[in-house]
């Protein structure tokens, strides 16, 4: 649980940071709300419905008119990482490689390195997968957390490299992982 609670930090500032840069990447030069023409963006199914889901849950907190920020804030990471997938392949709308990345979605990512979508997407999925056990109460200890922390941090570089060193520095991650064989044997966690 106190690793759980550690991690919380870190994800937040990279969810929040890929998000952003992501939409800022797929609105420069055009409306905010670029999920509603077609002709700027196409997304496959999945996303789609990523998007009606968060104008879904706008609109059940009484928000009927929301504003783009609302909805990006609405959206859940797996948006976001979707757009980094292969969407559909060859497909000469949906192919997310084509269609989103080469045109926008690099310059999410300017300091990416020689790193392309599928190496980021990849990199990025496992972070949702263990994001996702964080938030159904699962455990975490036994998938490789000091790895996990460095891909964070790596990722967060891909976009904002003094982002990336402040998680560096700040996290408490490798406090908590100090600590965890006192903590489990004496069974005293810190939440």
């Amino acid at each position: 649980m106190e690793l759980s609670t550690a991690f919380w930090g870190p994800i937040a500032l990279l969810e929040v940071s890929l998000r952003n840069s992501i939409h800022d990447a797929l609105r420069a030069d055009r409306q905010d709300d670029w999920w509603n023409n077609s002709s700027l963006v196409r997304m496959a199914s999945r996303e789609e419905r990523a998007i009606t889901r968060a104008l879904d849950k706008l609109a059940d907190a009484g928000n009927y008119h929301p504003t783009a920020d609302d909805v990006v804030a609405s959206t859940a990471m797996g948006l976001w990482v979707g757009l980094l997938d292969v969407g559909v392949a060859r497909d000469p709308f949906l192919d997310y490689e084509t269609a989103l990345w080469q045109p926008r979605l690099k310059n999410a990512f300017p300091h990416r390195g020689g790193h392309g979508r599928r190496q980021i997407h990849s990199r990025l999925n496992r972070i949702r997968v263990f994001r996702n056990r964080i938030a159904h109460h699962e455990p975490i200890h036994n998938k490789n957390p000091a790895g996990m922390r460095d891909l964070i941090v790596e990722c967060l570089g891909f976009i904002h490299p003094d982002l990336a060193a402040y998680v560096r520095d700040a996290h408490r991650i490798d406090d908590v992982l100090n600590r965890k064989r006192e903590a489990v044997e004496s069974g005293i966690c810190v939440l």
